[in-house]
Protein backbone atom coordinates (compact mmCIF):
# COMPACT_ATOMS: atom_id res chain seq x y z
CA UNK A 1 0.00 0.00 0.00
CA UNK A 2 1.35 3.43 -0.94
CA UNK A 3 2.11 5.67 2.03
CA UNK A 4 -0.12 8.73 2.40
CA UNK A 5 2.49 11.29 3.41
CA UNK A 6 1.43 14.11 5.74
CA UNK A 7 3.78 17.06 5.22
CA UNK A 8 4.12 19.64 7.99
CA UNK A 9 5.89 22.73 6.64
CA UNK A 10 7.74 25.26 8.82
CA UNK A 11 9.48 28.51 7.93
CA UNK A 12 12.12 28.14 10.64
CA UNK A 13 12.71 25.43 13.22
CA UNK A 14 15.55 24.21 15.42
CA UNK A 15 15.70 20.80 13.70
CA UNK A 16 13.21 18.87 11.63
CA UNK A 17 14.27 15.68 13.42
CA UNK A 18 13.77 17.25 16.85
CA UNK A 19 10.31 18.39 15.77
CA UNK A 20 9.55 14.90 14.47
CA UNK A 21 10.51 13.53 17.89
CA UNK A 22 8.19 16.04 19.56
CA UNK A 23 5.37 15.02 17.22
CA UNK A 24 5.92 11.36 18.09
CA UNK A 25 5.52 12.33 21.74
CA UNK A 26 2.17 13.90 20.79
CA UNK A 27 0.97 10.70 19.16
CA UNK A 28 1.91 11.26 15.52
CA UNK A 29 3.22 8.28 13.60
CA UNK A 30 4.03 6.71 10.26
CA UNK A 31 4.11 8.94 7.20
CA UNK A 32 4.53 12.34 8.87
CA UNK A 33 7.09 14.54 7.11
CA UNK A 34 8.55 17.62 8.83
CA UNK A 35 9.98 20.10 6.32
CA UNK A 36 11.51 23.53 6.96
CA UNK A 37 12.86 26.42 4.95
CA UNK A 38 15.67 26.75 7.49
CA UNK A 39 16.99 24.95 10.56
CA UNK A 40 18.77 26.77 13.37
CA UNK A 41 20.24 23.59 14.89
CA UNK A 42 20.54 21.15 11.99
CA UNK A 43 22.64 18.08 12.80
CA UNK A 44 24.67 15.61 10.81
CA UNK A 45 26.39 12.37 11.76
CA UNK A 46 28.51 12.33 14.93
CA UNK A 47 26.70 15.49 16.15
CA UNK A 48 28.30 17.63 13.46
CA UNK A 49 26.57 20.89 12.57
CA UNK A 50 24.60 20.76 9.32
CA UNK A 51 24.38 24.22 7.75
CA UNK A 52 20.72 24.80 6.84
CA UNK A 53 20.37 28.30 5.44
CA UNK A 54 16.91 29.56 4.45
CA UNK A 55 15.70 28.20 1.09
CA UNK A 56 19.19 26.87 0.35
CA UNK A 57 18.29 23.23 0.60
CA UNK A 58 15.64 20.59 1.10
CA UNK A 59 15.61 20.03 4.85
CA UNK A 60 13.17 17.41 6.11
CA UNK A 61 12.62 14.44 8.41
CA UNK A 62 10.32 11.47 7.94
CA UNK A 63 8.64 9.36 10.63
CA UNK A 64 8.40 5.67 9.77
CA UNK A 65 7.02 2.64 11.62
CA UNK A 66 8.96 -0.13 9.88
CA UNK A 67 7.47 -3.58 9.52
CA UNK A 68 10.84 -5.34 9.91
CA UNK A 69 12.68 -6.95 12.84
CA UNK A 70 14.56 -4.50 15.05
CA UNK A 71 17.95 -5.75 13.85
CA UNK A 72 17.04 -4.59 10.33
CA UNK A 73 16.05 -1.04 11.30
CA UNK A 74 19.49 0.33 10.38
CA UNK A 75 18.98 -0.84 6.79
CA UNK A 76 16.64 2.11 6.29
CA UNK A 77 19.80 4.20 6.00
CA UNK A 78 20.43 2.47 2.66
CA UNK A 79 16.76 2.81 1.71
CA UNK A 80 17.04 6.56 2.24
CA UNK A 81 20.28 6.93 0.29
CA UNK A 82 18.94 5.00 -2.71
CA UNK A 83 15.64 6.93 -2.64
CA UNK A 84 17.45 10.28 -2.66
CA UNK A 85 19.77 9.14 -5.45
CA UNK A 86 16.85 7.98 -7.60
CA UNK A 87 14.96 11.23 -6.97
CA UNK A 88 17.92 13.46 -7.87
CA UNK A 89 18.66 11.43 -10.99
CA UNK A 90 15.01 11.77 -12.02
CA UNK A 91 14.45 15.46 -11.24
CA UNK A 92 17.89 16.99 -11.85
CA UNK A 93 19.36 14.57 -14.37
CA UNK A 94 22.51 14.06 -12.30
CA UNK A 95 24.32 10.73 -12.22
CA UNK A 96 24.72 10.86 -8.45
CA UNK A 97 26.34 8.04 -6.47
CA UNK A 98 26.13 6.75 -2.91
CA UNK A 99 28.90 6.29 -0.35
CA UNK A 100 28.77 4.16 2.77
CA UNK A 101 27.01 4.49 5.04
CA UNK A 102 24.53 7.11 3.85
CA UNK A 103 26.01 9.92 1.75
CA UNK A 104 24.86 10.93 -1.72
CA UNK A 105 27.59 12.42 -3.93
CA UNK A 106 27.74 14.29 -7.21
CA UNK A 107 31.07 14.72 -8.93
CA UNK A 108 32.80 13.31 -5.86
CA UNK A 109 31.34 15.97 -3.56
CA UNK A 110 28.69 15.58 -0.89
CA UNK A 111 25.22 16.60 -2.04
CA UNK A 112 23.11 15.05 0.69
CA UNK A 113 23.44 13.83 4.25
CA UNK A 114 21.16 11.36 6.03
CA UNK A 115 20.77 10.74 9.75
CA UNK A 116 18.72 7.86 11.16
CA UNK A 117 17.39 7.81 14.73
CA UNK A 118 15.43 5.08 16.49
CA UNK A 119 12.67 6.28 18.83
CA UNK A 120 11.20 3.99 21.48
CA UNK A 121 8.22 5.44 23.35
CA UNK A 122 6.57 3.52 26.17
CA UNK A 123 3.71 1.33 24.92
CA UNK A 124 4.30 2.57 21.37
CA UNK A 125 5.74 0.81 18.30
CA UNK A 126 9.38 1.47 17.44
CA UNK A 127 9.73 4.36 15.04
CA UNK A 128 12.50 5.68 12.85
CA UNK A 129 13.16 9.36 12.29
CA UNK A 130 14.93 9.73 8.97
CA UNK A 131 16.56 13.15 8.69
CA UNK A 132 17.57 14.21 5.18
CA UNK A 133 19.35 17.34 4.00
CA UNK A 134 19.84 17.95 0.27
CA UNK A 135 21.87 20.97 -0.78
CA UNK A 136 19.86 22.80 -3.44
CA UNK A 137 20.67 26.41 -4.30
CA UNK A 138 24.04 27.08 -2.63
CA UNK A 139 26.94 28.54 -4.53
CA UNK A 140 30.46 27.62 -3.43
CA UNK A 141 30.88 30.73 -1.26
CA UNK A 142 27.70 29.86 0.64
CA UNK A 143 29.31 26.81 2.23
CA UNK A 144 31.49 27.12 5.34
CA UNK A 145 35.12 27.40 4.26
CA UNK A 146 36.08 24.08 5.85
CA UNK A 147 33.68 22.12 3.58
CA UNK A 148 33.95 24.08 0.33
CA UNK A 149 36.19 21.40 -1.22
CA UNK A 150 33.86 18.60 -0.14
CA UNK A 151 30.31 19.90 -0.63
CA UNK A 152 28.14 20.69 -3.63
CA UNK A 153 24.54 21.56 -4.46
CA UNK A 154 21.97 20.90 -7.15
CA UNK A 155 22.52 24.43 -8.49
CA UNK A 156 26.30 24.00 -8.68
CA UNK A 157 25.99 20.65 -10.42
CA UNK A 158 23.25 21.57 -12.91
CA UNK A 159 23.83 25.29 -13.39
CA UNK A 160 20.15 25.99 -12.86
CA UNK A 161 17.49 26.31 -10.18
CA UNK A 162 15.73 23.08 -9.20
CA UNK A 163 12.19 23.00 -7.80
CA UNK A 164 12.70 21.88 -4.20
CA UNK A 165 9.14 20.64 -3.83
CA UNK A 166 9.54 18.50 -6.95
CA UNK A 167 12.64 16.88 -5.46
CA UNK A 168 10.93 16.31 -2.09
CA UNK A 169 7.93 14.68 -3.76
CA UNK A 170 10.23 12.40 -5.75
CA UNK A 171 12.24 11.39 -2.66
CA UNK A 172 9.05 10.45 -0.80
CA UNK A 173 7.78 8.44 -3.76
CA UNK A 174 11.05 6.49 -4.05
CA UNK A 175 11.24 6.13 -0.29
CA UNK A 176 7.88 4.40 -0.38
CA UNK A 177 9.05 2.10 -3.18
CA UNK A 178 12.24 0.97 -1.45
CA UNK A 179 10.67 0.77 2.02
CA UNK A 180 8.08 -1.65 0.66
CA UNK A 181 10.80 -3.65 -1.10
CA UNK A 182 12.70 -4.01 2.17
CA UNK A 183 9.58 -5.07 4.07
CA UNK A 184 8.23 -7.45 1.44
CA UNK A 185 11.37 -8.86 -0.22
CA UNK A 186 14.15 -8.32 2.30
CA UNK A 187 17.32 -6.31 1.88
CA UNK A 188 18.57 -7.90 -1.34
CA UNK A 189 16.77 -5.58 -3.86
CA UNK A 190 17.83 -2.46 -1.94
CA UNK A 191 21.36 -3.80 -1.49
CA UNK A 192 21.63 -4.58 -5.22
CA UNK A 193 20.56 -1.07 -6.22
CA UNK A 194 22.81 0.55 -3.60
CA UNK A 195 25.82 -1.33 -4.96
CA UNK A 196 24.91 -0.32 -8.52
CA UNK A 197 24.94 3.32 -7.37
CA UNK A 198 28.03 2.99 -5.17
CA UNK A 199 31.14 5.06 -5.88
CA UNK A 200 33.21 2.71 -3.72
CA UNK A 201 33.35 -0.77 -5.22
CA UNK A 202 36.95 -1.77 -5.93
CA UNK A 203 38.28 1.59 -4.74
CA UNK A 204 41.08 2.20 -2.25
CA UNK A 205 39.64 3.70 0.91
CA UNK A 206 40.63 5.02 4.31
CA UNK A 207 38.40 4.51 7.34
CA UNK A 208 38.62 6.51 10.54
CA UNK A 209 37.20 4.61 13.50
CA UNK A 210 36.48 5.99 16.96
CA UNK A 211 37.94 9.33 15.97
CA UNK A 212 41.54 8.22 15.41
CA UNK A 213 42.08 4.56 14.47
CA UNK A 214 42.93 4.30 10.75
CA UNK A 215 42.23 1.35 8.49
CA UNK A 216 43.23 1.12 4.81
CA UNK A 217 41.92 -1.28 2.23
CA UNK A 218 39.76 -1.85 -0.84
CA UNK A 219 35.98 -1.58 -0.66
CA UNK A 220 34.27 -4.79 -1.72
CA UNK A 221 30.61 -3.97 -1.10
CA UNK A 222 28.13 -4.33 1.73
CA UNK A 223 26.98 -7.37 3.67
CA UNK A 224 23.38 -8.44 4.27
CA UNK A 225 23.34 -6.47 7.52
CA UNK A 226 24.71 -3.30 5.90
CA UNK A 227 28.28 -3.69 7.16
CA UNK A 228 30.98 -2.43 4.79
CA UNK A 229 33.25 -5.22 3.55
CA UNK A 230 36.87 -4.16 3.14
CA UNK A 231 39.79 -6.16 1.79
CA UNK A 232 42.81 -5.35 3.96
CA UNK A 233 46.29 -6.83 4.20
CA UNK A 234 44.93 -9.00 7.02
CA UNK A 235 41.90 -10.29 5.10
CA UNK A 236 38.31 -9.15 4.72
CA UNK A 237 37.08 -6.94 7.55
CA UNK A 238 33.52 -5.93 8.41
CA UNK A 239 33.07 -2.25 9.25
CA UNK A 240 29.93 -1.26 11.13
CA UNK A 241 30.89 2.34 12.00
CA UNK A 242 33.43 4.87 10.79
CA UNK A 243 34.17 7.74 8.41
CA UNK A 244 35.16 6.58 4.92
CA UNK A 245 37.30 8.54 2.45
CA UNK A 246 38.21 7.55 -1.11
CA UNK A 247 41.79 7.63 -2.31
CA UNK A 248 42.40 10.45 -4.80
CA UNK A 249 44.75 10.46 -7.80
CA UNK A 250 47.35 12.43 -5.81
CA UNK A 251 47.44 9.75 -3.12
CA UNK A 252 45.39 11.71 -0.59
CA UNK A 253 41.92 10.82 0.63
CA UNK A 254 38.84 12.89 -0.13
CA UNK A 255 35.18 13.22 0.93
Amino acid sequence: MTTAWEIKQYDSIDSTSLEAKRLIGQGHGHGVVVSARTQTAGRGRLNRVWDSAADAGIWFSVILEPDVPMEQMSLYSFVAAVAVAEAVRETAGLAVQVKWPNDVLSGGRKLCGILLELVAERNQPLRIIMGIGINASQQLADFPEEVQQKATSLALETGKAIDRNLVLDAVLRWLDVYSRQLEQSGFEPVKKRWQELSCMSGKAIQIVRQGEALLYGTALGIADDGALLVQTEHGVERIIAGDVSLRAADGGYVV
